[in-house]
């Protein structure tokens, strides 16, 4: 059992201890300040402001799903002047695809800068990030704790911010806490050979990767990082811990330009010392005109198995 070593603040709103009440309240998380939890008194999500990521997500009292750098715990980052390199503070974040076009490190004021918050009447929150001058864009999310349960809706919307036509897809990337295994359906016959794509710069290790009927289950390895692929109409990925499940899921259009030989969902393990597991679900890859936006709809659940 994880102890959140949480300090309650100012409340938004009057707290209730019985389920079915989202209430959201303001305090402390692991040397951040004045951050953001969503709880309806079954699960509970933390929002850091200060590095524009969601923390925490994880039955109240009970692990979080998401990987914590806790090296970076309480820190930010320094925008002026600009990082060479990447903060990899954990959790999750949005990133404007394909990377092909921004190589690498992300942009620190896309990736890690500040957030500004905003809670609607029903109680979700609005998270409005810095503009990025790199990629021309700026991200907005809608997060949105349901009343009972244990489901998340997320709006993801990418909007133009330069004079000028920019083409990306909206990239949401959720890091889990070194699951067990994770898996996600198979492309449909006649999309990608063998029902999924294999990363060459990043090839997994000889059986790391199985599959079974119409899934396909990737292992995280200590000595060895690993990168598939896949472009399931279902369009849905799965974290497992013992009995309990972290799932993922996007609203993709039928049609578009996706990144990566088609795929709309992507996995990525990594090699020690960082012991997480990437679950990425991505967008069509769209022309957006000045002042205009594009937008994605992703939703998390948890569940337990017997």
């Amino acid at each position: 059992m994880v102890r959140l070593g949480w300090m309650l603040g100012v409340l938004l709103m009057v707290a209730s201890s019985a389920q079915g009440a989202v209430t959201v309240s303001r305090g402390e998380y692991h040397g951040w300040e004045d951050v953001y939890r969503l709880s309806n008194g079954t699960v509970d999500l933390v929002f850091v402001p200060q590095i524009g990521r969601i923390m925490r997500y994880g039955y109240v009292g009970e692990r979080n799903v998401l990987w914590e750098n806790m090296a970076l715990a309480g820190k930010t980052t320094m925008l002026k002047p600009p990082v060479t390199d990447w903060q990899n503070y954990g959790g999750d974040k949005l990133w404007p695809s394909p990377q092909a076009t921004w190589g690498w490190p992300p942009d620190p004021v896309s990736d890690s800068g500040p957030q500004m918050v905003n809670v609607t009447p029903g109680k979700h929150l609005v998270v409005t990030g810095l503009a990025s001058t790199k990629y021309g864009v700026q991200f907005q999310r809608e997060i949105a704790l349901e009343p009972y349960g244990t489901r998340v809706m997320i709006r993801n919307v990418m909007t133009n911010v330069g004079a000028r036509q920019v083409t990306w897809g909206i990239w949401e990337v959720a890091q889990t806490d070194d699951p067990d295994e994770t898996r996600f359906l198979m492309s449909p016959k006649g999309g990608l050979p063998g029902g999924y794509r294999v990363f060459e710069d990043q090839k997994p290790a000889q059986g790391q990767v199985t599959t079974q009927e119409d899934t396909v289950t990737i292992r995280r390895r200590a000595d060895h990082s690993g990168k598939i692929g896949t472009r399931s109409p279902a369009g849905w990925i799965e974290a497992r811990w013992g009995e309990l499940r972290f799932r993922i899921s996007g609203e993709f259009p039928r049609r578009g330009d996706y990144p990566d030989d088609g795929c709309s969902q992507e996995i990525y393990t990594s090699d020690d010392p960082n012991r997480y597991v990437e679950m990425e679900l991505l967008a069509p890859v769209r022309k957006i005109g000045a002042g205009k936006g594009e937008s994605f709809v992703t939703r998390w659940s948890l569940t337990r198995t017997q």
